[in-house]
């Protein structure tokens, strides 16, 4: 549906509730990868400069389930079967409630289906199953809504990007493997890192 059809169904009132929650999702995640995306072009990175000692540690409902989602999508050393590093180890979380990036007004919304899929499945919260079983129930939600598949997008991207925490970025080996100079003055060829993963672990 373009945008023009979108408001002339607004204007007539034909756009029914979930093309309309689907425009809402939609916009917003778009919004928060492009603002994450310009700060990082331009040089600026909210927080770089002060990486916190410990990540948001849930309480509520809501917020486990969000630290379920976060851990499910990129598994961290608690759920990882190798102990690698994920995106609650790069504190995710602090970045999915921070109003900056458009997304933790979004929670309210995307919360409810994934855990009515987690009860509807296993008839527990997310929080409260196990990766395997989380995995499966975020493909379900996936394919109901795929919008998620971008918020799924957002929750990799501290990992890859370093926004709070250099784990992620670590664990990869960055900034990669440097064979040194290669002329007779400068001959060393030894690298100034190493790559951990076999497949570069691209998201």
């Amino acid at each position: 549906m373009g945008i023009e059809t979108f408001f002339n169904q607004v204007a007539s009132k034909e756009l029914d509730r979930r093309e309309f929650f689907t425009w809402v999702v939609r916009a917003s995640v778009m919004v928060s990868l492009f603002g994450l995306i310009d700060q990082i072009s331009c040089g600026f990175v909210p927080g770089a400069s002060q990486q916190p000692s410990t990540c948001m540690q849930p309480m509520t409902a809501d917020e486990k389930t969000v630290y379920a989602l976060c851990d499910t999508v990129l598994p961290g050393m608690a759920s990882d079967p190798t102990g690698a590093p994920g995106a609650v180890d790069v504190c995710t979380v602090d970045l999915m409630y921070d109003k900056f990036y458009g997304i933790a007004q979004d929670l309210p919304l995307v919360l409810p289906l994934i855990n009515a899929e987690a009860h509807k499945e296993y008839g527990k919260d997310l929080y409260e199953l196990d990766l395997a079983q989380r995995t499966a129930v975020l493909k379900n939600v996936e394919k109901m809504l795929g919008l998620v598949g971008q918020i799924y997008m957002f929750v990799k991207g501290p990992f890859y990007i370093g926004i709070l925490s250099r784990a992620g970025l670590d664990y990869m080996g960055d900034p990669g493997a440097n064979l040194g100079y290669v002329n007779q003055d400068f001959s060393f060829y030894r690298p100034m890192s190493k790559e951990m993963t076999s497949d570069g672990n691209l998201p």
